[in-house]
């Protein structure tokens, strides 16, 4: 039988004259193939940004999950991967995706971090204090997301993900994503589409529970006026740059209330710095260099860091604004974006 991915899919070599021809490969290898491909490009899963880490066949007590993944935020995604030859696909990975997120609740936070390193995860650390006490919170209450992970969402995942959006709570997203695949000589070819962001979206809207932050809730919840004011002049420091290089937003939120706000200049791609609030309200930066496994350590983080009195080639710690001249961290943190985004660090593996 033909499917989509054969319907709307031709090659040839540019400048040929020759029939288009379809590819010589349509399908993946098996499923452990598609599941490599999500743990390499984990933001291809609904509502997961740049910069989340993976781990392959996560271990819980209930088995091993696919690919687990943790957001700069601290959210979690479990992912299920099924092709569409897979009788299970319908019927069972419903039950597996649930039943390995309810076991990450329950095994706790130690066991999760266990795990994780045991398995080779890159270091949680990394995401800053925020982010990783946020991930604790999530764990403890059961807030994490699914995602079925297919070659070909049909009518019946649909339905699926409809139902399970419907009946879980409010913070808790369930989505699909169809990778469709295609290889033709060294050429590979993977058409994204994705399902049930939009329902889940909705969800929060109308239960007004949406956890992440916005800039004025973010301003709101800052302890005292000082640090508040910090926090207005970068933003509009940021709002005032008018030149764009590349095409992130300028702001990415993360969860309330530990999750930061990690800061894009000129739209590129790795955010220098991430913003977030302390326990005591206060006003807090953190360097990214830990982040981003491509630009991880990279020289263009030094002069940030020795202006926040830490190293770039060691751990990345939380450092209050309030205490360092901010007029010259914020030129810094433009010097620093500009560094780590070059076209050098473009060609990086």
């Amino acid at each position: 039988m033909t499917n989509d991915a054969d319907m709307r899919l031709l090659v040839r070599n540019w400048g040929s004259n020759a029939p288009w021809a379809t590819p010589e490969m349509v399908a993946y290898d098996n499923e452990d193939h598609l599941q490599g491909i999500i743990a390499d490009a984990p933001s291809r899963v609904p509502g997961v940004p740049d910069g989340a880490l993976t781990v392959r066949e996560f271990s819980t007590s209930a088995g091993p999950a696919d690919v687990c993944i943790v957001s700069p935020d601290g959210s979690i995604t479990v992912v299920e991967c099924k092709l569409a030859s897979n009788s299970e696909r319908r019927r069972m990975v419903i039950g597996q995706v649930i039943d390995y997120a309810s076991a990450i609740c329950v095994d706790g936070e130690a066991t999760f971090r266990e795990q994780w390193t045991r398995q080779r995860g890159a270091d949680l650390a990394a995401f800053g204090e925020g982010a990783v006490e946020q991930l604790g919170r999530n764990i403890a209450d059961g807030r994490i997301h699914l995602c079925l992970a297919v070659d070909q969402i049909d009518g019946e995942l649909r339905r699926l993900v409809e139902y399970m959006n419907r009946i879980t709570r409010d913070e808790i997203t369930v989505t699909a994503v169809q990778l469709a695949y295609a290889r033709h000589g060294t050429l590979e070819i993977l058409i994204p589409s994705t399902y049930g962001g939009e329902i889940a979206a909705i969800k929060a809207r109308e239960s007004g529970q949406s956890s992440a932050w916005t800039k004025d809730s973010f301003i709101e919840s800052i302890g005292s006026t000082s640090d508040r004011d910090i926090a207005l002049r970068i933003f509009e420091q940021l709002e005032a740059i008018d030149e764009r290089r590349g095409t992130h937003d300028d702001l990415l939120f993360g969860k309330r209330p530990s999750g930061g706000i990690f800061i894009y200049p000129y739209g590129l791609r790795y955010a220098p710095i991430q913003l977030w609030i302390n326990k005591s309200g206060h006003l807090m930066a953190y360097g990214t260099w830990n982040q981003y496994t491509p630009i991880q350590h990279h020289d263009g983080y030094a002069k940030l860091a020795l202006l926040a009195g830490l190293d770039h080639k060691s751990s990345a710690k939380g450092f209050r604004l309030a205490d360092i001249d901010v007029d010259m961290f914020w030129a810094e943190v433009l010097r620093c974006a500009e560094r780590i985004n070059s076209p050098a660090t473009e060609q990086l593996p």
